[in-house]
This record gives structure tokens, C-alpha cells and sequence, in this order.
């Protein structure tokens, strides 16, 4: 085990050093959306044409912005137990079945220069998925048109040929580092990966083996420094790299232990830390009853109005729902974002509206109340997923945190017991987030330092007995009093 497996554990370590710093590649990174920067100023026709769906289907998604030149609309519905999607121009109301290879690159020179990036792109290959975009959440955008903008920093887009969405952005940078980064940190091997329940396994089997390996280790660590006959002192019965492995796995072995637990706990295995249901049922009072196609038609022709007559640059229109009603998130390239009613008003998530959510929220878990929040808790902060601030943190008496877009009353994130669980078993313990920078950087380079040189003579030792056919040598004895 300390051949093999150390070896897989000596590459997590020395990735997890790479990550500290070279995060994996997506369209959003840090406070930036790349994908939304890249987009046109939607241009309204002068007369909407709306996709032709059944009035009692339920939307669940929908977004207007410019593919190419022309306004689109991509939605999702569900009618009883069979769901629908599409794409659909809306000037024409004609349904977009395949995005072609103009528009693709129609989208990527629209990308250059709203970047006002120097580049010519290229269309390299029409492909299903490689390391970038193996994921499962990249599903239903496949098959992506994969092109080069030849501009400095090399940049490469994934634009899917089902919607014509940016669904990743890679740059030269970002791909050397996630190929020594995330990619074999997370294994996310194209072959291996595109199984999800197989990669599944293989995270939550390896990361329990390395635990085992870990206490076995410690364990015989503990029990070998013991008290010398000959001095009365308690030391290491090895001597050359088996001492420095003794000792350094005596002061990092419980590090070692808690990196791969948190690993294993990464996986949310057999359910363990995932949200429970009470989450769920509070998101779904907020969003209130499903609203149909033939209720939510009139308020996307208001919308349609609104974009022609007001004057505001918007780059993409997003369907939401809250409390039964539709709404808009009109949102900029700057990132600003601006919520619409369903009559095409502004609407701001004020201090009446943020109550209601409040009361929605918590239920009969009252008192409710609601704090706009300017900086991080111990939940809701740089680094975790949706942590952009000022948020609306809304409480129940249960303790349970509903963190709400300021801007729009979306809602970001639900701190229930397991999403805090998983903020102990995981986050805090695997990436140090509850100390701040650089103080963070300094103590998990260090610790990934003692780690990282307890796996590799681990695995250094177990590759070269394994060489010499597993003979045993400098077997530990104790000593004996002298005569």
C-alpha cells in the first residue's frame, strides 16, 4: 500500500500545492464572468416572435441574449413528467436545432472584441469532451465547438453547438497549471471521468485507503519511538530515510490523516453532508407555485418592450421566479444587474421585498430576520461557491443561514447542518479557509511541505524494497543493557 497508494497520495500533495494558487478553469473566476463580458448589447426586434409551447407548461428556465448578431431565447420547460428545451430566435420564433460553425465563430470574434483582445479565431475541431469539459454539468451543452483566438494569451473557447453558450474559457496559463493542478488532484482523466459513478467511487475508495494507510503508519510510528535500554530516551530505532520518515510522519502524520479525510469528505459520500430536505421545501416556498407558459408569456413581451425603449446597455436577460410571479435579471458586461418585473419595470430588492423573503424563508421557524451583510461569516466567504459580497443573510430560529442576491433576491446559498458539516469536514479542513491571507498561504505551504515528504519516502522506500524483491533489511531491534 505505501508503494502504490503513496504514490497516488504523493501526487495529491504536490498538486495540492499548485492549487493553492491555480485554480481549475471556468467562465467565472474570482469576481469576473468572462462569458457574460463577451456578449453583445441585446438589440430587441421591433416585434417579438415567443417559441411556440404549451400554455399549461411549467418554465424552468430562460434567458434572452445576441447569438451572432440576433437575438435569442434559450428555455427549458416541463410538461406532467417529460421536460423540453430549446433554442429559438426571436425574431423569427424559428427553432435554432444545431449552432453552426459561422455562428460559432460569430460568437468567438463578438468575444474578441468586447474583450478587445488583438486575435483571429480559428475553429479547431467539433468534440464531445476532453479534460476541460468532462464534467457531468457540461451535459447538456455537447457536442462544443472547440475555438482558438490566436490572441496572447492563447485563449481557447468551448461554444456549444446546442446553444451557443461559452461554456469554458482556457488560456495557455491555465491549462499548463491545471495540468499540473486540478486535473490529476481531482483525477479528472477524460476516460475516467466521464463515467461519474465509477470516478465517484474510485475518490471516496482511494481517500478511505490512504486514511487506513495513515493511522497504520502513525500507528507503528507511535509504537516504534519508545524508550531506549541503553540511554533511558525515548527515539527512533531507524536510522538514513526510514528515520526522516519516523520522524517527520510522527509531527505531519495527522495532517496527512485529515487531508485525506477531507478528500474523502469532498465526495458527500452515501449522502453524508449533503442539504437535507428542509432546504429544499424553504427554495420552494420562496419560488412559490410553478408558473406556466401562459402566464409568463405576457410578461417576456413586456420585457421585449422594455429592452427597446429604455435605455441601458444588457448583455443577458435571465426568467426567475419568485413568490409565484415572474421576474428578470437584466444583467451588464460591467456586472452590474438590474431586477425587472413582469411588467418590465425596475423592481429592487428593497427592504419590503427582502422581509417577505425573510418570512418565506423561515416559515414557521419565526422569528425571521435579515441582515444586508458587507463582510464574510463563517459560512458565506471569499472562496466558497456564491461568495460574492454584500449578500442578504436571512436567519431562522433553527439557526439555518439563507444567503439572498442583494441586487435581485435570487438565492445563493443555504447554510442547513450538512452544507456547515461539510464546511467543517471538508472546507476548513482541507484548504485552511478559516484563517485569512496570507497567513492561510504560509501555514498550508508549510503543511503541504510535511505531508508531501511524508508520502514521497513512503513511497520512495515501498518502490525500492518492492525493486529488490521485498527483502527486508535494518529490521528494528531493541537494544540490550550492557554487560
Amino acid at each position: 500500500m505505501g508503494a502504490t497508494l503513496g504514490l497516488l497520495m504523493l501526487l495529491w500533495c504536490i498538486t495540492g500545492v499548485v492549487m493553492i494558487w491555480n485554480p481549475y478553469p471556468a467562465t467565472t473566476l474570482g469576481d469576473r464572468d468572462y462569458r457574460v463580458e463577451g456578449l453583445a448589447p441585446i438589440i430587441s426586434p421591433d416585434r417579438i416572435a415567443l417559441p411556440a409551447i404549451p400554455d399549461a407548461a411549467t418554465l424552468s428556465y430562460a434567458r434572452i441574449e445576441m447569438l451572432a448578431g440576433r437575438p435569442v431565447m434559450s428555455v427549458e420547460w416541463s410538461t406532467g413528467a417529460e421536460r423540453a428545451s430549446g433554442l429559438y430566435d426571436l425574431a423569427t420564433a424559428a427553432k435554432i436545432d444545431q449552432i453552426s460553425e459561422a455562428d460559432a465563430l460569430g460568437v468567438a470574434r463578438t468575444y474578441l472584441q468586447r474583450h478587445k483582445l488583438a486575435g483571429q479565431p480559428t475553429l479547431t475541431k467539433l468534440m464531445e469532451r476532453d479534460e476541460f469539459v468532462v464534467a457531468g454539468y457540461f451535459n447538456n451543452s455537447r457536442p462544443f465547438y472547440e475555438v482558438a483566438l490566436n490572441d496572447p494569451e492563447q485563449t481557447v473557447l468551448y461554444i456549444s453547438s446546442k446553444t451557443g453558450e461559452v461554456s469554458q474559457r482556457t488560456t495557455a496559463s491555465l491549462r499548463v497549471w491545471s495540468w499540473l493542478g486540478a486535473i490529476p488532484h481531482w483525477l479528472y482523466f477524460t476516460e475516467l471521468r466521464r463515467n461519474t459513478p465509477l470516478w465517484q467511487q474510485v475518490i471516496i475508495w482511494t481517500s478511505l485507503a490512504g486514511c487506513f494507510l495513515t493511522m497504520l503508519g502513525v500507528f507503528v510510528g507511535l509504537r516504534q519511538f519508545r524508550r531506549r535500554h541503553s540511554t533511558g530516551k525515548f527515539a527512533s530505532p531507524y536510522r538514513g530515510a526510514k528515520f526522516w520518515h519516523h520522524m517527520i510522519g510522527l509531527v505531519f502524520g495527522v495532517l496527512v490523516l485529515t487531508f485525506s479525510f477531507s478528500g474523502f469528505t469532498s465526495m458527500q459520500p452515501w449522502g453524508w453532508l449533503e442539504s437535507g430536505p428542509a432546504a429544499g421545501e424553504a427554495a420552494d416556498r420562496y419560488a412559490g407555485k410553478p408558473i406556466t407558459w401562459a402566464e409568463a408569456r405576457p410578461a417576456f413581451e413586456a420585457q421585449a418592450i422594455a429592452l427597446r425603449t429604455v435605455s441601458r446597455e444588457r448583455s443577458l436577460v435571465t426568467f426567475t421566479q419568485i413568490e409565484g410571479r415572474p421576474w428578470f435579471i437584466w444583467q451588464s458586461a460591467d456586472g452590474s444587474r438590474r431586477r425587472i418585473d413582469a411588467n418590465g419595470q425596475p423592481a429592487p430588492f428593497d427592504d419590503a421585498a427582502r422581509q417577505r423573503a425573510a418570512d418565506l424563508l423561515a416559515s414557521d421557524k419565526g422569528p425571521p430576520r435579515f441582515v444586508l451583510m458587507t463582510s464574510a461569516d463563517e459560512y458565506y466567504y471569499p472562496g466558497a461557491s456564491s461568495s460574492d459580497l454584500p449578500v442578504v443573510r436571512v436567519e431562522s430560529s433553527d439557526d439555518t443561514r439563507f444567503y439572498l442576491d442583494p441586487d435581485t433576491g435570487s438565492l445563493r446559498f443555504i447554510a442547513d447542518d450538512g452544507a456547515k458539516g461539510f464546511r467543517i469536514w471538508h472546507m476548513a479542513l482541507h484548504t485552511f479557509d478559516f484563517l485569512t491571507s496570507p497567513l492561510r498561504e504560509i501555514l498550508l505551504v508549510l503543511a503541504m511541505l510535511g505531508v508531501t515528504a511524508v508520502c514521497g519516502l513512503g513511497a520512495w522506500m515501498g518502490v525500492k524494497k518492492l525493486a529488490r524483491g521485498g527483502k527486508l533489511d535494518n529490521i528494528p531491534k531493541d537494544e540490550k543493557p550492557a554487560a
